[in-house]
């Protein structure tokens, strides 16, 4: 029996609140961390308030999460972490999962840095911001993810550089990988799984509520600085991110009724 979906109203108030939690809650705690800066060279109270942030909205929009394999993250340590990318939820997934295990900054489009408040936020603390189009545009934002990484942050790539169309993992690119070796730093890779059935690519309301699973996996590395050795951590990680993903079961072939089947 299929799982019955929530009313279109329940959907629609649904995502209503969540959005609406997404900038609100920003006017408070965007000024709130400002002001904490000069006391606050950690940034704990950015953290703290993105934390917040990020579960309200989840829990607003009818999502709960479910994280396995903290066990794998340290506090002492920074990571590059890569994920699996199904939806527009994604990265607030990662925040309200991970960040609460490990400082971390996001590496995202620029023109995610042009959204009112968010990507005002996501400037003013250190987010990371690169060009899909351009290679030569985004060195100076991989430069910064390499430097953080080494210094003071884990930094969060979604190395398949677009959301899913129909839930199935695309091709990574390496530069994750690459970052991570010059850094000296180990890869965390992590498995998104449910958020694509709550909001698919193609819907802006969420479709329903549930649990989102977080898998955050041992981490891979140091990596040697060469070539081959990014791209033998990239085909690594993304094959360990595929493998905790739930398995569509096998589809029936379709028989005609009253069909004779030849032996």
């Amino acid at each position: 029996m299929s799982e019955r979906l929530p009313s279109r109203p329940v959907q629609l108030v649904r995502t209503a609140l969540a959005a609406s939690w997404s900038m609100l809650s920003l006017v408070v705690f965007i000024p709130l961390a400002l002001l904490a800066l000069p006391f606050d060279r950690q940034q704990r109270v950015h953290d703290v308030c993105s934390i917040l942030w990020a579960r309200g909205i989840l829990a607003l929009g009818g999502a709960r999460l479910v994280v396995r394999g903290a066990e794998h993250v340290s506090r002492d340590e920074r990571y590059i972490i890569v994920a699996n990318h199904q939806s527009l939820l994604d990265a607030v997934v990662v925040v309200g999962a991970v960040q609460p295990l490990t400082s971390l900054r996001m590496v995202a489009q620029v023109s995610v840095f042009r959204v009112p408040l968010i990507g005002w936020g996501m400037r003013l603390f250190g987010h990371i911001s690169v060009d899909p189009a351009s290679m030569r545009a985004s060195l100076p934002g991989l430069q910064q993810a390499q430097q953080g990484a080494q210094r003071r942050c884990s930094i969060v790539f979604f190395p398949e550089a677009g959301i899913s169309r129909d839930g199935k993992m695309r091709p990574f690119h390496n530069s994750a990988f690459h970052i991570a070796a010059r850094a000296g730093v180990r890869v965390l890779p992590i498995t998104l799984s449910g958020a694509f059935d709550i909001l698919p690519r193609h819907r802006k309301v969420a479709v329903r509520g549930g649990d989102i699973l977080v898998t955050i996996h041992p981490p891979v590395g140091p990596l040697e600085q060469t070539h081959e050795a990014a791209v033998a951590a990239s085909a690594r990680c993304r094959e360990t991110i595929e493998a905790a993903l739930p398995q569509a079961p096998p589809e029936e072939p379709f028989r005609e009724q009253g069909s004779l089947e030849l032996r």
